[in-house]
């Protein structure tokens, strides 16, 4: 595996502020030229895998999990999966936002939902994320 392959790229990733999503806006917490990019898919989970995403690339999670990571066309699916990830030990969740170049290489598999990678050649950019508060009720 290259180097490419392993470590992420990550922009400016910004943070993006938590404005209480509701139906109306189809629980969106980005702008919506992200929403509507079709390079951009987004990947919900607790707020303290944020630093060691970026830092290290997404992960295949360990057996007997499914060996692939799940990517939502829309950040409003991804907002479901931060709150259902958050625990004591990490009880903010993060929606995390990335592009995968027209040229990226992953091994992944078109669904209804998104995506899922079953191998990273090379990790997409992670372009930005919004952390959501503990205190967030998600119905």
């Amino acid at each position: 595996m290259n180097e490419d392959t392993k470590r992420p790229t990550i922009a400016a990733a910004l943070e993006h502020p938590f404005d209480k999503p509701g139906e109306h806006s189809d629980y969106a917490v980005f702008p919506a030229e992200l929403e509507k990019d079709p390079e951009v898919f987004f990947h919900g989970t607790q707020q303290s895998l944020l630093q060691p995403i970026r830092e290290e690339g997404f992960r295949m999670p360990p057996p007997p999990k499914a060996r692939s990571v799940s990517f939502s066309r829309t950040s409003g699916l991804a907002l479901g999966y931060a709150c259902d990830k958050r625990s004591e030990a990490s009880p903010e969740g993060v929606v995390i936002a990335v592009r995968f170049a027209a040229d990226n290489r992953s091994e992944r598999r078109e669904e209804s939902f998104g995506l899922h990678v079953d191998r990273f050649d090379p990790q997409p950019e992670i372009i930005g994320y919004c952390i959501v508060p503990a205190a967030y009720d998600h119905r």
